[in-house]
């Protein structure tokens, strides 16, 4: 595991600065707000698995992504676990606690190597209270947020899991149709709330379609998009 200590910014500030500007989350900071969140803000590193909080753990920071991925994952008492949401470079994440101060409600986890920034919730609460667009901003993220949790328990009740897959898929990035998963497929499958043997079976039906190629050691995919959103929109006509 790579040491989480944290690392002083220093002479950085301005790349700082400049990844607090470019957040979409945190738009509209005052410029004192601003400077003082750049004073603030350190930088940690995280291995692919390392946990950057756990469920329970006291609110300390919120992050800013600058490389990686991280996951927010939560678990059953048996040891399942389902991964709700992924943060991508230049988002924030882990600021509902500091919004609301309480316990962490999930865990946080690198889904590849990362580097965060890290923004002490006491002096993250204040910089917010006196910049009411990044409030509203944050807002507009949590909506998206509860929407994005919405259409998945709908999608759960209603909708077949190669479909649900397809729509994942769709959502990952992206170069050129190449998906790289950024991990075993398991953590796809937590994601989905589906077993890795499920999941195994879905990519084999869209595969079967000609809507993706799954790659030797199955963490890199080619995808056909326009097949598949044809096949999610239900404009192919592919049985489901």
């Amino acid at each position: 595991m790579t040491t989480t200590a944290a690392v002083p910014v220093g002479d950085r500030r301005e790349h700082v600065r400049g990844a607090l500007l470019a957040c979409p989350q945190l738009h509209g900071l005052t410029p004192a707000a601003l400077d003082a969140l750049a004073g603030a803000a350190s930088v940690r590193h995280y291995a692919a698995g390392d946990a950057l909080f756990r469920t329970g753990e006291t609110c300390e920071s919120m992050f800013v992504l600058l490389r990686g991925a991280v996951v927010a994952r939560t678990g059953s008492p048996d040891g399942d676990v389902v991964d709700v949401g992924v943060a991508t470079a230049g988002q924030a994440f882990g600021y509902f606690e500091v919004l609301r101060p309480s316990p962490r409600a999930e865990d946080a986890v690198a889904l590849r190597d990362a580097t965060v920034l890290v923004l002490p919730a006491a002096v993250a609460l204040r910089a917010l209270r006196t910049s009411p667009d990044t409030l509203f901003a944050l807002l507009g993220d949590l909506v998206r947020i509860v929407r994005q949790q919405n259409r998945a328990v709908v999608e759960r009740v209603f909708h077949p899991v190669t479909r649900r897959v397809a729509t994942l898929l769709l959502e990952l990035e992206h170069r050129d149709d190449h998906i790289d998963l950024g991990g075993p497929q398991v953590l796809l499958a937590q994601r989905l709330g589906v077993a890795r043997q499920t999941l195994n079976t879905a990519l084999r039906s869209l595969a079967a379609r000609g809507l993706l190629v799954v790659h030797p050691g199955g963490r890199t995919l080619t995808v056909d998009r326009a097949a598949l959103v044809a096949y999610t929109t239900g404009a192919s006509s592919d049985p489901v």
